[in-house]
């Protein structure tokens, strides 16, 4: 089957070899699969709109995709009526609608064992929108080869994190996707509006569903939000009272930059926050915590990076284990403990001991049997014993940053502190105390009770934020926007000459082995096969 599908494509001038980057050239499926991921509120069909809009009118240096939008909604309801569900009444404008939807993508990842069921749906919606834009009859499992026209695919919306690994195993570095911010009450707000009998409560009980649904075949929003590719903030409404676009929604300029970076016919370079959080997260590989790893990245008033963190365990001496130039520097992290019994999570231990007290101490739970001991202690685990934090060995990221700065001599009034999760409330009151002036994060921490105990000191909207360095009196919390880490090298590197070499003159060239957004349109074993093929 390869062997035909290559054969005809592959040609030899005599003894003269194709060249190789050709032959990768030719197999450019320039195609581009796009995913929105938003809380309920943010405005993802908005951000889908715009985006189509913009990939469908070619500008300066962008060339036009033939773009397509698919509604993640209606692969639910296609599904949901293959087995006889009944689907809502969408004309109702009613909260039980969206509900209902919710249920039922609930109820398809349960049912089909796959939390990534949804995306699975769409992925076929992708094979069909191009057998019909090649003129090709779909018949399952033959595949749909791309004819090099440039397409674009934008999915609305993401709701677990499932379908992003699904999408970028599939799809790899052509898949992009797209997290959008917007501040709590706006998106509150929105809901209410849109649903009629939407009140506070029945909102903000809908919106923690998205969010987290504490089942893991449900909506898991918040988990599948830090994997995007690029941030924008879209709090800002679009129209104005009067129905004229306010000239505070940047949308599509920031979306405009991200296809600019990923069409390379312009030289784009990061913004000072986009660096600053890659700081932060190559910081954050350096931990070897048992927990999770987080990296932080202080940032003085003129936009320098002036010293990184990690959530490590602290060294004697200062700073954290790990950062030693002498390879046979003692290394006393939990990970590699030479004890001689298995590593171990010195919270969760502590977590454990203290769940064992109480089961131990209080009589009406001693008497309990085994199997409901243990329920019992799973129960406890799940609740407010398993969110203590204080047992562990490491020093967060935040504060090994803070701490960092003040060994260097390096003053932390006014400066910004970017992180890859956002703060517990330990490390809050530290950075308030700090005179840090802003902290941005991209991973939420539920964990943390900084807002809870310091909101006379903590401000999450941006709107009439005045800087606690010019006068006023709170620390801005906000999420990170921009191009995220994972994108960073792609979008950034410099992989292509940027000048005439004879004559000095700026001219933008493309990769020599094509766009770092090239999705191949056959399979690794057909291109040896070509590459073979190509041989004299």
């Amino acid at each position: 089957m390869a062997d035909q599908q290559i054969a005809p494509k592959i040609a030899t001038k005599g003894a003269e070899e194709i060249e190789s980057r050709k032959i990768f050239a030719q197999y450019a499926a320039n195609e581009l699969v796009f995913a929105v991921v938003g809380h309920v509120g943010s405005g993802t069909t908005t951000i889908a709109l715009a985006l189509q809009k913009l990939l469908q009118t070619p500008g300066k240096n962008v060339d036009s995709y033939d773009t397509v939008i698919l509604k993640a909604r209606n692969v639910i309801a296609e599904w949901a009526t293959s087995i006889g569900e009944q689907l809502p009444n969408e004309a109702t404008r009613e909260l039980e609608v969206a509900e209902r939807y919710q249920d039922l993508g609930d109820q398809m990842r349960l049912t089909t064992k796959d939390f990534s069921s949804v995306a699975k749906r769409l992925v076929r919606k992708i094979v069909e929108q191009r057998a019909s834009k090649t003129g090709v009859k779909f018949t399952a499992p033959v595949p749909v080869p791309p004819d090099g026209t440039r397409r674009a695919y934008i999915l609305d919306s993401i709701r677990h994190p499932a379908e992003v690994e699904l999408l970028r195993h599939v799809y790899q570095d052509a898949f992009i996707l797209i997290g959008v911010v917007c501040e709590e009450e706006r998106r509150r707000s929105r809901v209410m509006r849109k649903y009629s009998n939407a009140g506070e409560g029945k909102a903000r009980d809908f919106m923690q569903r998205d969010a987290k649904s504490e089942l893991k075949h449900g909506q898991r929003v918040s988990d599948a939000f830090h994997m995007s590719d690029f941030f924008l903030d879209n709090t800002t409404e679009r129209f104005e009272k009067d129905g004229q676009e306010s000239v505070h929604w940047n949308i599509n300029d920031k979306l405009s930059r991200l296809i600019k970076i990923v069409a390379q016919k312009e030289i784009v370079r990061p913004e000072t926050g986009e660096t600053a959080m890659h700081h932060a997260y190559g910081a954050a590989m350096r931990s070897a915590c048992l927990s999770r790893q987080v990296g932080a990245a202080l940032v003085d008033r003129n936009g320098n990076v002036a010293a990184t963190g990690t959530n490590e365990a602290p060294q004697a001496g200062g700073g954290v284990y790990g950062e030693a130039f002498d390879e046979g520097a003692p290394d006393h992290r939990c990970a590699f403990q030479r004890t001689g019994e298995t590593p171990f999570c010195s919270n969760t231990r502590q977590q454990n001991l203290i769940i064992d007290a109480l089961l131990a101490e209080i009589p009406e739970l001693k008497s309990l049997d085994a199997i409901r001991k243990n329920a019992l202690r799973l129960s406890l685990r799940k609740g407010r014993i398993g969110d203590l934090i204080e047992f562990s060995r490491a020093v967060h990221a935040e504060m090994d940053a803070l701490l960092t700065a003040g060994r260097e001599g390096t003053t932390t009034i006014g400066s910004r502190l970017f992180v890859t999760t956002f703060p517990c409330h330990y490390c809050a009151r530290h950075i308030v105390s700090a005179g840090v002036d802003e902290v941005q994060y991209i991973e939420p921490y539920p964990k943390s009770q900084a807002l809870a105990l310091h909101r006379d000191a903590i401000e999450i909207e941006a709107r009439e934020w005045v800087p606690p360095s010019r006068g006023g009196s709170k620390a801005l919390f906000r999420p990170f926007v921009g191009v995220a880490p994972r994108l960073y090298r792609r979008a950034f590197l410099k992989d292509r000459d940027l000048k005439d070499n004879d004559t000095g003159t700026m001219l933008p060239g493309a990769p020599d082995w094509g766009s770092p957004w090239r999705l191949g349109s056959v399979s690794y074993v057909e291109l040896e096969l070509a590459l073979i093929k190509a041989l004299t």
